[in-house]
């Protein structure tokens, strides 16, 4: 564990001159944007998110350019560290990113005396983890398997996809179950916040194990 926590800790070190201020001024003044004009804060949350799922592919793009998995190889390091070690690189940016977005919504909503309604915060926070977490499971197994040039394109259609399968999925819920039983199911999981996150971290974790189990088969078989 402690080799896979140290992976994480390169990881972070490879990222972080990238990590600049001016890129942090230009997603909180997309919040700060998003929040005068009325969409809300679940939009400012989203935005500021969306920098952990853009900086995750980071290091797939510097060590293919360094060709560092060849160093990983010359140094023995078990290839399930190396893959075990991106998916926490990964989920630690979106924690981090969801706590520094609920501060970030708090300190802008008080400042421009806007009523901040903390659960409801952070149930939006959860939500959009879950939401860029799982689109990052589509992409790493992308980027394990092809490496980053061949896959940057590909690996950014979960972005677009997944809002679309989700619409689809409604339009169809609605062609085969009556309305009034959607929106009765969507109260009750309203009401029942804590089954609710219960089911979702279930299926979440259901995702990423497989996620990490496809990610290991397709780097394990690369040459380098």
């Amino acid at each position: 564990m402690n080799k896979t926590l140290s992976f994480v800790r390169l990881d972070f070190i490879t990222v972080k001159p990238y990590l600049t201020l001016k890129n942090l001024i230009i997603f909180v003044g997309a919040a700060v944007f998003m929040i005068l004009t009325n969409y809300g804060a679940s939009s400012s949350i989203g935005i500021l998110m969306v920098l952990a799922a853009l900086y995750a592919s980071y290091p797939f793009a510097l060590g293919e350019k360094s060709n560092i998995d060849v160093l990983y190889a010359t140094l023995s390091i078990k290839r399930k560290i190396v893959v075990l070690g991106r998916y926490l690189f990964a989920l630690t940016l979106d924690i981090s990113s969801g706590l520094f977005a609920y501060i970030i919504s708090f300190v802008l909503l008080t400042a421009l005396q806007r009523n901040f309604n903390s659960i409801e915060t952070l149930v939006t926070v959860f939500v959009l983890f879950l939401l860029f977490s799982i689109i990052q499971a589509i992409q790493l197994p992308i980027y394990f398997k092809l490496g980053y040039m061949k896959a940057k394109l590909l690996a950014y259609l979960p972005f677009f996809a997944l809002p679309l399968v989700i619409m689809l999925f409604s339009n169809f819920s609605k062609d085969f179950f009556a309305i009034e039983w959607v929106v009765g199911l969507l109260e009750w999981f309203a009401a029942n916040l804590a089954v609710t996150a219960l089911v979702g971290v279930v299926v979440w974790l259901v995702i990423m194990a497989l996620s990490y189990r496809v990610s290991l088969s397709f780097y394990s078989k690369r040459d380098f």
